[in-house]
């Protein structure tokens, strides 16, 4: 009615609204009944595990070696292998997947060692002279090279797994270099005739005689690659070296006229940098210019310039002049000595005049 008071709403009324922090109860049960059937539609992921790896057959592994074992020893012999290469590098990989690396990598060495030991025979001969042993010794170790890269491509999947996982085994191609380090480059007999024979070449080169340069380029190549160029030939090479233009230069500097002797070191010096160039080791570029340096220049800078100097200057011979200047200053002391000489040259014709 109109004059009645308006009544107020009971507190009960209030409960069914939401005040945005109380749910009424039909939306919680709502809300609950969804997180029910959410829960029912996810499946609980299980990861099982995998079927055990099969078991390889009865001598599986035996035949497989001989397999391996045949196209090793045909590559050895420079024979046609049996079967196909792909066929192979995928049986050492199974060979391998099944934890045989380490008596596989064994036979395998066994067998290389076995054949490169059977090498050194033929170096027994007497009847060799320097030349065709240099070249037999050159053939074995190209043919020793050729084998090798061929086996590895085989056992390629041994070398980058297990090999490479094993710090203290030596990579295949290692092995094959130890190898030839230790059977064949090692003997005294082989090692010995094989640099003396390297040294006569190059005496015969320095000589003016014509020598098969490709020849010394592989055997160099050679120690280089088994580690032993510097304690095996190096040495030597220098000590001959300085023995020869020691005795050269003694010789040529009582036979010549400083132009010519100076025109003579010079291409010296040319032949030895284009020994480094074409077939000597890089190494040994500094060790043997300073030894012609030495030998040729540095031991007679005095008597040099006592004998041709003062003739250059009278004659004003420039380009003389110019060359023993860019020789002697190339040795220790060789400008201070020249320039003092010039000198002198100079106040002795001011005297005179």
């Amino acid at each position: 009615m109109a004059g009645e008071p308006q009544k107020k709403p009971h507190l009960s009324a209030l409960v069914g609204h939401t005040n945005g922090l109380t749910k009424p109860a039909s939306l919680a049960a709502a809300a609950g009944a969804r997180a029910g059937g959410a829960a029912a539609a996810s499946k609980k992921l299980v990861i099982k595990n995998f079927r055990e790896r099969p078991k390889l057959p009865d001598n599986y592994t035996q035949d497989t070696w001989q397999k391996l074992d045949e196209a090793v020893r045909a590559i050895q012999s420079s024979t046609s292998i049996k079967y196909n290469l792909e066929e192979l590098y995928q049986a050492v990989e199974n060979l391998c997947s099944y934890k045989v690396s380490p008596t596989l990598y064994k036979q395998l060495r066994q067998v290389c060692e076995d054949h490169v030991k059977a090498q050194i025979l033929q170096f027994r001969e007497d009847s060799l002279d320097s030349l065709l042993f240099l070249k037999k010794v050159n053939k074995c170790w190209q043919d020793h090279c050729r084998q090798m890269i061929m086996i590895r491509s085989i056992f390629l999947f041994l070398d980058r797994t297990y090999v490479l996982q094993n710090s203290l085994l030596p990579s295949i191609w290692d092995m094959g270099l130890e190898l030839f380090r230790k059977h064949i480059i090692s003997d005294k007999l082989v090692q010995n005739k094989t640099i003396d024979g390297i040294l006569l070449l190059i005496e015969r080169e320095r000589n003016g005689e014509t020598v098969d340069r490709s020849l010394l380029r592989s055997l160099l190549s050679m120690l280089s690659d088994l580690q032993v160029y510097k304690e095996s030939f190096e040495q030597k090479f220098l000590e001959e070296t300085n023995c020869l233009y020691a005795a050269e230069g003694q010789r040529l500097m009582q036979e010549r006229e400083v132009p010519e002797y100076l025109h003579h070191v010079n291409k010296r010096l040319e032949e030895e940098g284009d020994r480094v160039i074409t077939y000597l080791d890089h190494s040994t570029q500094k060790l043997l210019i300073a030894c012609v340096e030495k030998q040729l220049l540095g031991e007679h800078l005095t008597a040099i310039l006592q004998k041709g100097l003062d003739n250059l200057l009278d004659e004003n011979r420039i380009s003389d002049l110019t060359q023993t200047y860019q020789l002697f200053s190339r040795v220790k002391g060789g400008q201070q000595i020249l320039l003092q000489n010039w000198s002198e040259y100079i106040k002795l014709l001011q005297w005179l005049r």
